[in-house]
């Protein structure tokens, strides 16, 4: 489905059912990480609560909301430690394994209502505030109650990638065999690896099957990799403005991103963790990576060919910073700045340009259906029309072959948004009322877990009822249902006695008939309600149990 630019600001009902300059670094080792490591604090005070307005428009063009990835705090997070030696699908070994990861919600008894929410390249696990850490996370406005992903009835988990810099491994990490930043000698990996070592944090958190993976860009790809290749333990899906296999368009802006740093007479190779950042680098890098995140048509409406008042009578500045869209870029790059490891971005980068979905076919060639083949879950796949860097037929792709090997439960659109890949940052009103329906309904949805919470509360108010009078109860559902009003519609109080009075459905019937027999009008007295105090103990069954004394 196609939504148009209407639709991202006000969901449909389709779309609702589609349901590093440092002179020491510092890491955050133990069970639970609370201060940043240097290259990260500096910046950090400067992008720190929410989003971040365009750095420019003085001259008439539109701001726009900037969204917060990877800058703000970053303390607060929880560390998985493997402390043995981890393998990696390239032959590379690991002397030990560190994720950092985030939650929120809590975990049920039968600890079948986790999210695996899986990040972009740059992410850390910082995805939305919480007690540990109130600084808005890149997620903010998904995660929560009520949002799309509920944390009423969802336990939300978040990682930081394997190869970040921002808690788990990667190659600024301490060698722990000899004390130094793994710089260079890091081994490479694959996107297979960063999903491989969040099932391993999922064992070590009890959690055998997950109600659903959600990612979008390089999350959105390891979604796909988890349904695929962790079939059993994956219910649902969600992956948006991703791949099942890199193309080289996409690759050839990370090359360039690659040659900015790397060209950098600072970079060392990659260990200039005792020397000084390959600055320079690291923000020609982010702007051409800028480039990619939105389109040129948002920057037509917001930018223009403007330029900024007496520009060019600034001999020093008006090569570099003339025109709006120059400076917004310039800024783009300098946040990156003390805020991002280059080498991260060069390692992760590497492993998506590597990423494919494909196995080999009945001829022996790879093939991306037979790839797919074991991802048989519900799956919600959306793509942007505008989407520089991983092109809407990326996402048409997956959610074709997913029903060419017979998934019935695959639900595709196109969200028409100049934001481009960036929109799964922005678009809330757009992407946020489909992912919360995929999540929910069924097949595979949360009835089961809405239905736990509902006897949860019914547990409480009986035993609250057991502990008073029959009509002190009655009082007490009658005032909180009518909020100062003399009455009552008549169906608010049958579905409340019936969540405090029927055990497993057996009582309904009975206290239907009460109802309608009793009260023909649809507006109800306390008087009246209280009147039909037997016939309410009678058809439920009950024998004075609720009554510890008489009225």
């Amino acid at each position: 489905r196609v939504f148009g630019r209407a639709a991202a600001q006000r969901p449909t009902s389709a779309a609702v059912a589609a349901a590093a300059s440092a002179a020491r670094w510092q890491d955050a080792v133990g069970a639970t990480a609370t201060s940043l490591p240097t290259w990260v604090s500096s910046a950090a005070e400067a992008s720190r609560g929410g989003s971040h307005r365009g750095a420019a428009s003085k001259a008439g063009a539109a701001e726009e909301d900037e969204p917060t990835y990877a800058s703000g705090d970053l303390s607060g997070y929880k560390v998985f430690h493997l402390q043995e030696p981890y393998e990696l699908s390239t032959g590379g070994v690991l002397p030990e394994l560190k994720i950092a990861y985030e939650t929120w919600g809590e975990l049920n008894a039968n600890r079948d209502n986790a999210i695996l929410l899986q990040c972009g390249m740059s992410a850390s696990s910082h995805a939305c505030s919480h007690a540990g850490n109130p600084a808005k996370g890149w997620w903010e406005d998904f995660i929560g109650p009520g949002k799309p992903l509920d944390t009423r009835i969802f336990f939300v988990i978040c990682t930081n990638n394997l190869g970040g810099c921002y808690g788990s491994s990667g190659p600024s990490s301490i060698d722990p065999r000899d004390g130094r930043r793994y710089g260079s000698r890091f081994p490479r990996f694959e996107v297979y690896d960063q999903v491989a070592a969040q099932f391993r944090l999922l064992d070590y958190l009890g959690i055998n099957r997950l109600h659903a993976c959600v990612g979008s860009s390089l999350g959105g790809m390891q979604s796909v990799c988890a349904a695929a290749r962790f079939p059993e333990r994956v219910g649902k899906f969600v992956s948006i403005s991703a791949c099942a296999k890199s193309f080289p368009g996409s690759m050839a802006f990370r090359h360039a991103q690659r040659t900015a740093i790397m060209q950098d007479p600072h970079w060392n190779n990659g260990d200039y963790y005792d020397g000084h950042l390959p600055a320079n680098g690291l923000r020609l890098a982010r702007e051409l990576g800028t480039i990619t995140y939105r389109s040129g048509q948002e920057w037509q409406d917001r930018f223009g060919q403007n330029r900024f008042p007496g520009a060019r009578k600034e001999a020093d500045k008006g090569l570099e910073h003339e025109f709006e869209i120059e400076r917004y870029l310039s800024h783009q790059g300098k946040k990156w700045v003390n805020n991002y490891d280059p080498n991260s971005m060069l390692w992760i980068s590497k492993a998506m340009d590597g990423f494919s979905m494909e196995l080999p076919g009945p001829d022996g060639k790879p093939c991306l259906k037979a790839g797919l083949a074991a991802a048989m879950q519900p799956a919600l796949v959306i793509g942007v029309q505008y989407d520089v860097l991983f092109p809407v037929w990326q996402q048409k792709e997956i959610a074709d072959t997913l029903r060419a090997n017979g998934n019935k439960n695959v639900c595709y659109y196109e969200l028409d948004s100049t934001f481009g890949h960036d929109s799964f940052l922005l678009q809330m009103g757009s992407i946020g009322p489909a992912v919360k329906g995929h999540l929910e309904q069924e097949p595979g949805g949360a009835k089961h877990l809405w239905e736990e919470k509902a006897q949860i509360v019914h547990d409480i108010l009986t035993t609250i009822a057991k502990q008073t009078s029959t009509p002190d109860v009655m009082r007490s559902m009658f005032r909180s249902l009518a909020k100062g009003s003399s009455t009552v519609d008549r169906d608010d109080l049958r579905y409340a006695l019936k969540l405090l009075l029927a055990s497993d459905g057996l009582h309904d019937e009975r206290i239907d008939r009460v109802f309608e027999k009793e009260f023909p009008e649809k507006a109800v007295t306390m008087e009246a309600f209280l009147g039909v105090r037997a016939e309410i103990l009678q058809a439920a069954l009950i024998r004075g149990e609720y009554d510890t004394y008489l009225p």
